[in-house]
């Protein structure tokens, strides 16, 4: 039976390798995170193998007779088939987010089913049933060949009892454990390379999602420093007063639009660094007003980018404020300044606004009108994820013409999230995900464009500015960015419109900016006070600190004008980092304001 978990741990091993084979830098290193993996391999076998050790002595001390081989071949069935789940789940999870199953994503998953099963495509199912197919032969096998055939009952005498007692203890006690050294045996202890993705493949998949499951939501997994030294370094980081703010508006009440692209990276805009043709009608959008060449998302995925962007509320690693609804009722959010202002506000998306609990956020925060997928007619057009943006954005028009003016509308778009499901044709095709992607996002380019050409036609447009920024980064197109990386966080943000001052048109800026800076330059429009966001700046404060910090499950990291540097929380190090050897000290003093600086937030997240 030990041996059968070890072999359930490889097999799962050897499937995850396979998913990742092209992202793998080294190939040689996939043989080595097998070498490097066998402890937490071991371990979980021995944690596995702890209830029937009791049994075993039980029956050898009390029971002292055979019992019924079902419920060996029961205790078998259930890890296995929970393992199978976990391993077909894990494939196309770490594709999309980058990193292993956890907590998070299964409570997300069960919160948001309707979002689960629109990101999953035809490869998906055939990869799934091929993994569960293998785990199942393997339990089968197991069960019929190996236990019913040799689990016979053998009474032994008391000194053997004795020996095997305590061989049998002491052996599951240091393998659990990992031997005796002062550190108990944790992820960071199978790692063995520069290259994160090999190390991923030496983490026990289940080993790593088990202790996940036992960690406290009630308790910060970031500290590193007192409290009082952790409000000074986020204080010096963000030092900006929101006093000095540049005049870039024609109007202290403009219309706003705020577009949130899903899942747009820079590395699909050529003015940003990236690839050419794939969004080139929002590169003449970027060169109508202020493009902000160098701004960062503040996590990896839409939950909290949603956050982010309206609240300015930076990431909390393996926690998401907006699923907590007691909680994210008491944000801040741009969408209370303007209904206070008497604003018509409305915030317009194809998908299920329940998604994330985007609906209640919305409502709670300023929002008075909510349309989703639910408010179009059954032959609308759709993909998996719901109405087509096109179709979203002539709503929008239709509706923002009858409004009171001025109103603050946001978009959400919805067609460049996985599975990147299209029609009527792919502009990159769809032979892989790195062009379907590249697809939807010259889908999304061109919609966009044609949304903004029929607004400059209403009346309101010369008094409107439209805000543009993406909710996250993404792995694709090309494939070689991990959570580690800040290019994996490098999103558009800029800025145009009929209120956008003449000098400020064609403006590019190269400095560090933050999403999260979003919020306090929204509230600088309408000359609210940007304090209420105290991680947010003001794109136009002159005072401000060109800093950005992003943050995934595992990792956080920080993002200034000069270098990047980030931290690896299971590997308990530095994951990455541009900052030559001869300047070690300055690496060491950025990633300290990086650790104090999420010991901060997620401080402020439990204080919720």
């Amino acid at each position: 039976m030990f041996f059968y978990w070890i072999l359930l741990s490889v097999i799962d091993r050897l499937v995850f390798a396979w998913s990742v084979w092209s992202r793998i830098e080294e190939k040689e290193d996939v043989c080595l995170a097998f070498l490097y993996g066998l402890p937490l391999d071991l371990s979980l076998a021995c944690y596995l193998m702890v209830l029937p050790t009791v049994a075993f002595f039980m029956q050898q001390l009390f029971i002292k007779r055979a019992v019924s081989t079902w419920w060996l071949r029961l205790y078998v069935s259930v890890p296995s088939i929970f393992f199978a789940l976990i391993s077909a789940s894990n494939i196309p999870l770490y594709e999309a987010w980058g990193e292993k199953i956890s907590k998070r994503a299964i409570v997300l998953g069960m919160d948001t089913m309707g979002g689960v099963t629109s990101s999953i495509d035809w490869d998906t199912v055939w990869e799934g049933i091929l993994v569960l197919s293998l785990f199942f032969l393997c339990a089968y096998f197991y069960g019929r060949f190996i236990l019913a055939r040799y689990a016979k009952y053998a009474h032994l005498p008391t000194r053997t009892r004795r020996f095997y007692f305590i061989g049998i203890t002491v052996l599951l006690f240091t393998l659990i454990r990992g031997g005796y050294g002062k550190a108990t045996l944790n992820q960071s202890s199978v790692y063995f390379s520069d290259d994160n993705t090999a190390n991923h493949v030496a983490v026990n998949t289940y080993w790593s999602f088990l202790k996940d499951l036992t960690k406290s939501t009630k308790r910060s997994p970031y500290h590193f420093m007192p409290e009082d030294e952790a409000d000074e370094l986020v204080k010096d980081a963000l030092r900006a007063n929101g006093e000095v703010l540049t005049p870039v508006l024609t109007t202290k009440r403009p219309n706003v639009i705020l577009v949130i692209l899903e899942g747009m990276v820079a590395q699909v805009f050529e003015d940003l660094g990236g690839e050419r043709g794939v969004t080139p009608q929002m590169k003449l959008l970027m060169d109508e007003g202020v493009s902000f060449r160098r701004a960062y998302a503040a996590a990896d995925r839409s939950d909290k980018g949603m956050v982010a962007v309206m609240s300015g509320f930076p990431a909390q690693g393996p926690e998401s404020i907006i699923k907590y609804i007691p909680k994210h009722e008491k944000l801040p959010a741009v969408g209370q300044i303007f209904d206070s202002l008497g604003y018509a506000t409305s915030f317009y998306h194809g998908g299920q606004s329940e998604f994330y609990n985007f609906k209640s956020y919305m409502f709670t925060h300023g929002i008075d009108r909510v349309v989703d997928n639910d408010d179009f007619p059954v032959g609308t057009q759709r993909n998996s994820w719901g109405v087509y943006d096109h179709v979203i954005g002539r709503q929008m028009l239709l509706d923002l013409k009858e409004d009171r003016k001025p109103f603050f509308s946001v978009f959400y778009t919805l067609v460049n999230h996985e599975p990147f499901h299209l029609e009527p044709r792919y502009q990159f095709g769809n032979d892989s995900k790195a062009n379907a992607y590249r697809s939807t996002c010259f889908y999304t380019d061109s919609m966009l464009f044609n949304f903004i050409e029929q607004a400059k036609k209403q009346d309101w447009y010369s008094n409107t500015i439209v805000l543009v920024t993406s909710d996250h980064g993404h792995i694709y197109p090309s494939g070689k960015y991990g959570l580690e990386k800040p290019e994996r966080y490098h999103v558009p943000l800029f800025m145009f419109g009929g209120a956008l001052k003449t000098q400020y048109r064609g403006m590019k800026v190269d400095a560090v900016v933050s999403q999260l800076d979003v919020a306090a330059t929204l509230a600088g429009f309408v000359d609210a006070s940007p304090q209420r966001f105290p991680y947010s700046q003001s794109l136009f404060d002159t005072s401000r600190r060109h800093v950005a910090f992003y943050n995934s499950n595992s990792t956080f990291g920080l993002v200034n004008d000069e270098f990047s540097v980030c931290y690896d929380m299971q590997k308990r190090s530095i994951g990455f980092s541009d900052v030559p050897p001869d300047k070690y000290a300055k690496r060491d003093s950025l990633l300290h304001v990086a650790k104090g600086y999420y010991q901060k937030v997620f401080r402020d997240f439990l204080a919720y």
